[in-house]
Order: C-alpha cells, then structure tokens, then sequence
C-alpha cells in the first residue's frame, strides 16, 4: 500500500541522514511501454510519453560510492495505434527506487548505477480515441487490484541509472526501469500471458 511505500521512505531517510547526506528534488520525462507475453509470442506497443517527479536522497558510502534512494511519481503505460484509432493507457504509480550509485568524484562529475525498485499503482486511465467512424471517445479509469479486469497494484522492478551531477548540485540523468513482475491478473484459463512495464526517463535534477 501507500503506507508502505512512505514507511519504507521514512526508514530509508532515518538510516541516510545518520550518513553524510544531501536532499535533492527531481524532475522529467518518462518514455514508457510494456512487454506482452503469450506462449512463445512476444510483442511491445507503442511508447508514450508521460512526466516523472520526486524527491531523492544521497548518502555518501565512501569516496566514490553513495546510496540513493527515492520517492517518485511515475506515469507507465503504453500507445496503440491503428486504422480504428489510438488507444492510450496510462499508469500513474509511487516509486521507490534503491540505486547503489558510482561517481568518478565526490560532488561532482559522471556517475553510474543500478538497484531493485518497487513501485504502487495508485490510478490509471484508458482513453480511446476513434478516427473517422462517427464514434465518441471512450475514457475508462483502471483499477488496480486482484480481478482479472483489474491491475494488480504492486510492481517489481531492476533499475539502472547513469548522468552527470554538477559543481553546484544541479543534475542530468538518465535511467531505465525494467519491470520484473506481471501486472495482469490470471483469469483461471492459463491463457493470460503476462504483462509488464518498462521505462525510460531524462530527469533534471537540484
């Protein structure tokens, strides 16, 4: 649950700020899709764009080695396109990911690493959007829990990030996120295949 999630966060702050530790807030751009699976099928729809923000923590484990953790808000999803219209589905979660993270320097310079994440979804939309047949549009909430027409809320990830931190705090980064649960629930036919996400996101940080 959220409770989780911030319980996790609040843990995690108390063990970096007995470190030496700086808070930093980001933001960016996801660039998300999913993998489906059925048999020895495998398919990817369309990427979509969406927006990432959060809160991150930098704990200093030595010289060149930190523990970041943080807490993000992330939209997942994915596009399908074709001669009937555009199918646009969004997955809005809070993230935390657990990066053990190199630097070439201490405060400043390139850095690079990698962590487990998890990840809660907290609501969703799939929009419908019909080309040229007459039809109106078609605007659903998603919901996340143990149904088969429902997703389920938890989602397990491996993440791997890379950027440069400037002089003066501010950041660039990149990171990928790789979904290592299915989010689709059964549906008692063994034919349901999986479902997971997996994005990409540029974020700016101070």
């Amino acid at each position: 649950s959220i409770t989780t999630l911030m319980t996790l966060m609040i843990l995690l702050t108390a063990f970096s700020l007995s470190a030496q530790t700086t808070i930093g807030f980001t933001a960016g751009a996801s660039f998300a899709n999913v993998t489906v699976k059925s048999g020895f099928i495998s398919a990817s729809p369309k990427s979509k764009t969406g927006i990432t923000a959060g809160i991150v923590i930098d704990a200093s484990l030595g010289t060149n080695f930190n523990f970041q953790p943080a807490l993000n808000f992330v939209q997942k999803g994915y596009k399908i396109k074709d001669d009937i219209g555009t199918e646009t589905v969004n997955f809005y979660y809070l993230e935390v990911p657990l990066n053990f993270v190199y630097s070439t320097k201490k405060n400043e310079g390139f850095f690079i690493g990698a962590g487990p994440s998890i990840s809660y979804g907290i609501s969703g939309k799939d929009k419908i959007k019909y080309s040229g047949s007459g039809m109106p549009d078609d605007n659903q909430k998603i919901k996340f829990g143990s149904g088969t027409d429902e997703v389920k809320a938890f989602d397990l990830g491996a993440n791997a990030v890379a950027g440069y931190k400037f002089k003066g705090g501010f950041m660039v980064s990149g990171n990928y996120n790789l979904g290592l649960t299915k989010i689709n629930n059964d549906d008692g036919s063994g034919d349901a295949g999986t479902i997971k996400n997996k994005y990409f996101s540029i974020r700016i940080g101070y």
